[in-house]
């Protein structure tokens, strides 16, 4: 039946952590009346709505029948259309959250999902998620579209249900306020020990925050900060790519000689028999690859944490409006295809940083020629970034051009020291 179409009676009373709101209405027939109960907290984001059904005929009506409750995500969970690679951070997806994690439900499911007494379903985007928590036993049963999910409960007899919703940001301590098993939706995305690191980082960055007092401020920090912290394994990361260029320039005159002469397989030939003759492995350029693998992780975890770091949202820092936008410093004349409607200042700085350092670096192991190969090479990289980058949130984007700064400011210290 449409309950929609019914007419209730309201009556408001006051608790001491929450205001309550009951609405009752006589059913169709006579014998029945159902009663939906709202309590509002006061200081958190969750309600609970009870719904019960009372009247000498309750029981044979509830015979057969099952109570239907339809969740959807609502438009002001919906981000608006985002250009570039920044549209992967606003998707809103359907989620369940139980005792094992969370896992997605895709907008393709068709089959039913059992729902254990205190499992949470309902819908998340990258700072806001509303969901719904049964106190029973319930099924999840799809339905077209994907911002609606339907939770069906009901036993025979059962004439009264109880639920909690929880409408409100994806914060960790709003979040285990309202249930502990909440905050596994933090970074939920990543591998459990990836998610801990970003959780690490995510209370360094809370902690320079409150110490430096403006988010913009301890971002650069933690940009400093992570730099420090990786400075070991900075180091043993150069000293492998310093081998690297040093063998690749010993082998460079022969290299070179063997390209001139020969082609196709007496090519390979030749090039694996200069390999045998000066001792080195024909993969001997992987053994860089590790100092990058050991800071990757880092990197992940860092950027997102800053994407989903609900304390960025709306906060302002020099000419950025939204921490968690793109800076957008000028409204362009036409919106162009994949970079948006607005000019953002951030990624052509960061892009300028990356090159500055790039043109000051020197490598006494490399010959010019290699040194100008490398350079082509990593010019192409920050070509790649500034394209990866430009629709990113400001935080990411300042936290990436900070890093290149103190990049550039050691190497020209190092220079200093060395007499350069």
């Amino acid at each position: 039946m449409d309950l929609e179409g019914l007419r209730f009676t309201a009556e408001l009373t006051e608790g001491a952590g929450a205001r309550i709101v009951t609405f009752r209405s006589d059913l169709a027939g006579g014998g029945v009346r159902m009663a939906k109960s709202f309590e509002v907290s006061r200081e958190g984001y969750e309600v609970v709505m009870t719904v019960g059904l009372s009247g000498e005929k309750a029981a044979a009506f509830a015979a057969g029948r099952r109570l239907e409750l339809e969740l959807g995500a609502g438009r002001g969970l919906l981000p608006a259309p985002a250009p570039g690679f920044s549209a992967m951070l606003d998707r809103v997806s359907r989620v369940i959250i139980t005792g094992g994690g969370v896992s997605a439900v895709g907008d393709d499911t068709r089959d039913p999902t059992p729902l254990g007494a205190g499992d949470w379903v309902g819908f998340r985007g990258r700072f806001w998620a509303v969901l719904l928590r049964p106190d029973e036993a319930s099924v999840l049963e799809p339905r077209s579209g994907a911002s609606a999910a339907l939770v069906t409960a009901g036993e025979p007899g059962r004439l009264s249900w109880r639920y909690t919703f929880y409408s409100g940001p994806l914060e960790s301590r709003v979040l285990t306020r309202a249930d502990p098993g909440l905050e596994r939706l933090l970074f939920s995305g990543l591998w459990s020990w990836l998610r801990a690191l970003s959780l690490a980082l995510l209370f360094l960055l809370h902690g320079l925050t409150a110490l430096v007092g403006q988010p913009g401020l301890a971002i650069v920090a933690l940009a400093a900060s992570v730099k420090v912290l990786l400075l070991p394994l900075t180091l043993v990361a150069e000293r492998w790519q310093e081998q690297v260029n040093a063998t690749h320039a010993r082998l460079e005159p022969g290299l070179d000689a063997i390209k001139a002469a020969h082609r196709g397989e007496e090519r390979a030939r030749r090039t694996l028999g200069l390999y045998r003759v000066e001792g080195v492995h024909p993969l001997y350029t992987l053994r860089s690859l590790p100092g990058v693998l050991i800071q990757l992780p880092v990197f992940v975890a860092v950027f997102d944490m800053l994407a989903e770091d609900f304390d960025l949202s709306r906060v302002a820092f020099l000419w950025i409006q939204d921490l968690s936008r793109p800076d957008e410093l000028l409204r362009l004349p036409v919106c162009l295809p994949f970079f948006g409607c607005y000019l953002n200042l951030l990624p052509f700085l960061m892009s300028g940083v990356s090159l500055a350092a790039l043109l000051r670096f020197r490598s006494s192991a490399l010959t010019p020629s290699l040194a100008r190969r490398q350079r082509r090479n990593l010019t192409g990289m920050t070509l790649l970034f500034f394209l990866l980058f430009y629709t990113f949130p400001a935080g990411m984007v300042l936290y990436w051009t900070s890093t290149n700064a103190f990049q550039l400011a050691t190497q020209e210290v190092r220079r200093r020291l060395a007499g350069g």
